[in-house]
């Protein structure tokens, strides 16, 4: 059974981790392939599952064409506020990413606007939380995205949101000392869904196998190993549960 998931769940060990407890369970081999096309390559045939962020622009339309069937959210990864050492907003540990924005703003401690979709989305949600600050002395509008966006905000000793697991990655090939300061709050969690392709579709698809791979991510004692799974170079919990599975099999109401 081939799995196409986007890279964090990949490059973390999560995927290769659940792929091998699940192999051992049901005897199903599983081949996994992580980048950013996976829709594309389900589409071309060659995918059976596909697991990306549910706000991928491509989901909605792998659906709608009739190409997967409805979303499963399986799991959420960690966004985080990462900055200098020094701290000069005094935001380390905090639980609350708007407080910690309210605080930036206030210090008017540098912050670079990370230019990826998706973390833009997470910045404006946070402001929006913090009281809508002015943004005049602190934060750096840039096109600057990803590792570029990290490597700015070091040099200028400032602020800066990414995905938890591709910071510490960045982090570690690059030596950056800038450190993660907030994480623990679950508006920075950002969730994944599980889709099947569909055979009538795609020809060649082993739709059983990726739907008795789904089943078992929707698993109590899946989800709790997901909880549970710390990425190397992090004690810090990146993963989190998402799976909401309200059949009735047996359970009481």
């Amino acid at each position: 059974m081939r799995i196409a998931v986007v890279n964090t769940p990949q490059f973390s060990g999560l995927m290769e981790a659940l792929a091998a407890d699940f192999s051992a369970k049901s005897g199903i081999h599983v081949e996994i392939y992580g980048g950013s096309d996976v829709y594309e390559r389900a589409r071309a045939g060659q995918a059976d599952l596909v697991i990306s962020h549910y706000g991928k622009s491509e989901v909605e339309h792998f659906v709608l064409d009739g190409y997967g069937t409805w979303p499963r959210m399986v799991f959420s990864n960690q966004a985080v506020i990462a900055g200098p050492k020094s701290d000069p907003a005094k935001i380390a540990g905090l639980t609350s990413a708007s407080e910690a924005l309210r605080r930036i703003a206030d210090a008017r401690a540098p912050f670079v606007a990370n230019a990826i979709p998706g973390m833009q989305y997470i910045f404006d949600l946070v402001w929006q939380q913090a009281g809508r600050p002015s943004k005049d002395g602190w934060l750096i509008a840039t096109d600057e995205s990803k590792g570029r966006a990290v490597t700015l905000a070091a040099e200028k000793q400032a602020y800066v949101m990414w995905g938890a697991l591709p910071f510490l990655r960045f982090k570690e090939k690059h030596n950056s000392q800038l450190e993660i300061l907030v994480s623990a709050d679950p508006i920075l969690q950002r969730v994944m869904a599980a889709i099947v392709v569909k055979p009538e579709k795609v020809e060649g698809v082993n739709a059983q196998g990726a739907e008795q791979f789904v089943s078992y991510l929707l698993e109590a004692e899946t989800q709790a190993k997901i909880a549970a799974f710390r990425s190397p170079g992090s004690d810090l919990q990146l993963w989190w549960p998402a799976a909401r599975n309200n059949a009735n099999e047996g359970h009481d109401e």
